[in-house]
Parts: structure tokens; sequence; C-alpha cells
């Protein structure tokens, strides 16, 4: 039974991100899904979050996540080497209060963002990050605060 519900979680996050055309109901997925998802969000279209394990995932209120954005929360495969041993974790991600997530960023394993935080289009985050502040870059670093 918990394969059946693991694989239409995991069509719901691939095909339904893209093809839903309201973010209200994009929201709703991801909570079904079993994201945490705070109120008053806007998700974009064809944001992926991780399919294994969405419930480390943690988005507060008022928070943007602009189209094309990814979240990982592991670090996982099943090929039988030695990274695949090394690199095998399951970390939460945490989106704080009105974050602004940009076009195509990455957000790794791990990570947390930080209130009212802006991470700029394409960024790879890969540090926390703090409050009111504006993140970019590949790897993201701050560069400004915005107090």
């Amino acid at each position: 039974m918990f394969l059946i519900k693991a694989a239409v979680r995991r069509y719901l996050l691939i095909f339904g991100m893209g093809l839903i055309p309201f973010s209200t109901l994009r929201v709703w997925v991801l909570r079904l899904c079993g994201v945490n998802v705070g109120e008053g969000c806007y998700v974009g279209f064809n944001v992926s979050v991780d399919t294994n394990y969405p419930e480390l995932i943690t988005i507060g209120n008022r928070v943007t996540i602009s189209h094309d954005v990814v979240i990982i929360t592991h670090t996982a495969t099943p090929a039988n080497s030695d990274l695949s041993r090394l690199y095998n974790e399951n970390k939460p991600v945490v989106i704080g209060n009105g974050a602004w997530l940009g076009v195509r960023s990455i957000v790794l394993p791990g990570i947390s963002i930080g209130q009212n935080c802006f991470v700029g289009a394409g960024s790879v985050v890969s540090n926390n990050t703090t409050n009111n502040s504006l993140w970019a870059g590949n790897p993201c670093i701050l560069k400004k605060s915005l107090e």
C-alpha cells in the first residue's frame, strides 16, 4: 500500500506542478504530498520538490517560490558505489516567512532560508541564509542586507 501512495505522490509532484494552472492548487498538491506549507504562499509552475522526502520541507507564510525552483532534501543513488555510501543523507529544508526564491534557484539538503530573504534567479543555495537579505550566485552568497 505504501508503494502505491509513494508512486501517486511522485506523479502528482512531477506532473501536477507543471500542469496545474493555479498556484493555490499547486500549494494544495504540495500539502497533500506531505510538504508543510504556510498560509498565503505562491508556488510557480514546474517547481520540483524532493519526491522521496517531501515531509522534510517546511515553507513558511507568505513565501514566493518562482517557476522552475528545485528543493532537494536528500542525497542518494541506487548505484552501489563508494560515493553512494559516503553521500547518503536526508536533511530538512526550511524556508522562512516572507522569503522569495527566484526563478530556477536550487535549494540543497539541510538549508534554512531566512525570513524575508530574497534568493536571486538561478542561484544554488548551499549555505544557510540570513533574515532580511539578498543572496545570489552559484554558490549563493550574500549580496546585501535588506534592512
